[in-house]
């Protein structure tokens, strides 16, 4: 049973969308997403039971956003502030 396209996504499957390369193990790299979340304040999971993340479809844009910039601009975590604080969100 697959979930509605704004349904509330878990951070396993927001690395899926992201496309985040798993490592040798073949583990999500989720931990990217954690830190993105640390340096980016506009993005923010509803934390619900025992500390688990779900995103809505504003932040999994804002992840693609963060993520574009970052690693296919090659912007550096505070040029990426700049832009994101300058826009209206």
């Amino acid at each position: 049973m697959d979930k509605s396209d704004n349904a509330y996504k878990t951070i396993g499957e927001v690395a899926k969308i992201l496309n985040l390369k798993t490592n040798k193990k073949g583990a999500m790299p989720t931990h990217i997403i954690r830190f993105w979340e640390t340096q980016f304040k506009q993005i923010k999971p509803k934390i619900l039971n025992s500390n688990r993340r779900y995103y809505d479809e504003k932040s999994i844009n804002l992840l693609k956003k963060v993520k574009f910039l970052l690693k296919e601009q090659g912007m550096t975590i505070n040029g990426v502030k700049k832009i994101l604080n300058g826009e209206d969100f």
